[in-house]
């Protein structure tokens, strides 16, 4: 098959705070990432075209690679039975799933699949707004170098590029290659804060 390149609207991420201790101290603009959810779930929602749609869509999928670890992180603070760190986890699982799934080719399949993507902002916003207060979140390494290897991607027209289909094309990236040995590395650090806690999700 064929493969294609397409450049991909620029997506704009909060400024993150490293700490000496190679973590992220991390706040998430809920203003921001509500106005693009409500534009998706506004009733003239279909009246966008397709090229706006992708952009929404493309904002909506970076907010969710950001807000997902920072929620997490602050779920991990309370304990087991606590009910509020329960129902973020939950949402968290539900946000990931939406992030794996592939929308139809269809402008209303498209459109159905990105304001699936909008609900899940929305409702982690609510649970890091109950969870923190509003306060900036510490993340650990693990959690750092997964953000920054999303970063990288969301921004890169190499591993945001389209197949003839529509689909990601999988492109080779040496930059992404090295970014996820990181987080790797990271993920398997028995200092990792997120280890103990994986098999609650």
């Amino acid at each position: 098959m064929r493969r294609i390149t397409a450049k991909c609207p620029t997506v704009e991420v909060p400024t993150m705070a490293r700490s000496t201790d190679d973590t992220m101290a991390l706040p998430l603009d809920v203003h921001v990432m509500r106005a693009a959810a409500r534009s998706l779930l506004a009733e003239h929602a279909d009246l966008f075209s397709e090229e706006q749609l992708e952009t929404l869509t493309l904002q909506l999928r970076a907010h969710l690679m950001l807000a997902i670890p920072v929620v997490e992180a602050l779920a991990d603070r309370f304990p087991e039975d606590d009910v509020p760190s329960a129902c973020a986890y939950s949402a968290v699982m539900e946000a990931r799933t939406r992030l794996g799934l592939e929308p139809r080719r269809s402008v209303a399949g498209r459109g159905a699949y990105a304001q699936r993507l909008a609900r899940s902002v929305n409702a982690l916003c609510d649970h890091y707004e109950n969870l923190s207060g509003g306060q900036p979140v510490v993340l650990d390494p693990e959690r750092a170098a997964l953000l920054g290897l999303w970063n990288h991607c969301l921004g890169c027209e190499t591993c945001m590029a389209r197949d003839e289909e529509g689909g990601n094309a999988h492109l080779p990236c040496a930059t992404a290659d090295r970014l996820y040995q990181v987080y790797r590395r990271a993920w398997h650090s028995p200092a990792s804060a997120s280890a103990e806690t994986r098999g609650r999700l």
